[in-house]
């Protein structure tokens, strides 16, 4: 088949991967790394649910200590949650923040991962497409300076689950920070 006997065949094919292209997109914004000791102690906290889907952050944290165990970190440690059995215990996510921070600081822990879950869902359409949307920040619990930070947010296709976008995701901004 030539060029020129199916023109009509090309165009369809070309409108399709044009279509398909747009199903799926991601946006990484972070600061410059500061290249953080990966032999110190780590402590992952529960990042703030700013979403309606309960336990978002609590999910995020989870894959941040897998995530940031798989990048070959000495030592992970994942803030305990004092967090209320409530579906949607609103407003008490800084107040848990600060008790982890004490937490990670009690423990032992150089570096506290902290951050945000802003999105965490299916589209309503009829794809249902994976949205999510995450902050992160790095604090050095010796200076207890904001060592680094990044805001990320993806939409993923419809045959794509939560949990690989999400995963995808925050790998994309543990990239940036552990290069």
């Amino acid at each position: 088949m030539t060029l020129t006997s199916k023109p009509k065949t090309w165009i369809l094919c070309a409108l399709a991967a044009v279509g398909m292209s747009g199903c799926a997109t991601t946006q990484i914004n972070t600061s410059v790394s500061p290249h953080p000791d990966r032999q110190a102690v780590w402590c992952v906290l529960t990042p703030l649910n700013n979403t309606s889907t309960p336990y978002a952050g609590r999910r995020a944290q989870q894959q941040l200590a897998a995530l940031l165990g798989a990048r070959g970190l000495k030592e992970v440690l994942v803030a305990p949650s004092a967090g209320s059995d409530e579906p949607l215990p609103i407003g008490e996510g800084a107040k848990e923040q600060r008790q982890q921070l004490t937490w990670a600081h009690q423990h032992g822990a150089r570096y506290a991962l902290l951050g945000s879950v802003d999105e965490w869902h299916y589209k309503i359409g009829l794809d249902g497409q994976p949205a999510v949307g995450f902050t992160l920040q790095l604090h050095d619990l010796r200076s207890g300076k904001t060592l680094w930070s990044g805001a990320a947010s993806a939409s993923g296709s419809s045959r794509e689950g939560l949990a690989v976008l999400s995963e995808r995701t925050l790998a994309g901004l543990l990239n940036r920070l552990l290069p």
